[in-house]
């Protein structure tokens, strides 16, 4: 326990420097550029206002995405631990469980500007989706789109199409789950924004060290039962 919150205050310490850094370098940044601003239309007040609205926009959103960057590799780890004590302790025994757990997480964990999804599922061989609301809306869609035999071709993450539910358009993004060479399901995330390549990386990164190992163990679990 010790440990883990001196690795915590270590993590902590290493954003707020990064953090001070960036400001520091942007308020930094800002006064060389405003004083060239004024010094090319120095009877004009408004290549100066505009120049200063768009750095702070600029500023603001490259700001957003080092804090995603920074924030989701060590949170997801800590995040994450409590649904593998669950496991461990016998809490979710089952698959149906672990789905309905590993959805309401995503949810609630992804919901950054860059990265931000509103549903998630978990569909295996089995007939159905798992999911910790009711999503039963998109079955049909699922289903002519043929998205289990699809599922089990594919490598990555990859973007299916939209998907309308509860009146709303998303674009649905199917991740494939593997275990080594075996294929153990797919989990299909809504989100209402195209989520970037790089981001989907982290999604990727997700299903390879945390979701393909607790699936197949909770699998193997309910084999011995």
């Amino acid at each position: 326990m010790i440990r883990r919150r001196s690795y915590s205050i270590i993590y902590n310490v290493q954003r707020i420097t990064l953090l001070i850094f960036y400001s520091s370098s942007a308020i930094a940044l800002s006064i060389p550029l405003a004083r060239l601003v004024i010094r090319l239309s120095p009877d004009h007040l408004f290549p100066l206002v505009a120049f200063l609205v768009i750095y702070m926009v600029l500023v603001v959103v490259l700001g957003t995405l080092i804090h995603v960057i920074s924030y989701i590799p060590f949170n997801l780890a800590s995040a994450f631990d409590p649904i593998k004590n669950e496991i461990a302790s016998g809490a979710i025994s089952d698959l149906d469980q672990l789905g309905k757990r590993i959805t309401s997480f995503t949810t609630q964990f992804f919901d950054f500007s860059f990265l931000d999804i509103a549903h998630a599922f978990i569909q295996t061989g089995q007939p159905g989706i798992i999911s910790h609301e009711d999503l039963s809306g998109i079955h049909k869609a699922l289903d002519d789109y043929g998205m289990i035999e699809k599922s089990k071709q594919l490598e990555e993450i990859i973007r299916a199409g939209k998907i309308n539910l509860n009146n709303r358009e998303y674009h649905l993004y199917i991740l494939p789950i593997w275990f080594g060479e075996r294929w153990l399901g797919y989990m299909g995330l809504l989100s209402e924004k195209r989520i970037s390549r790089f981001f989907q990386k982290f999604l990727m990164e997700y299903e390879n060290n945390f979701l393909d190992d607790q699936i197949m163990l909770v699998t193997q679990l309910s084999k011995k039962r």
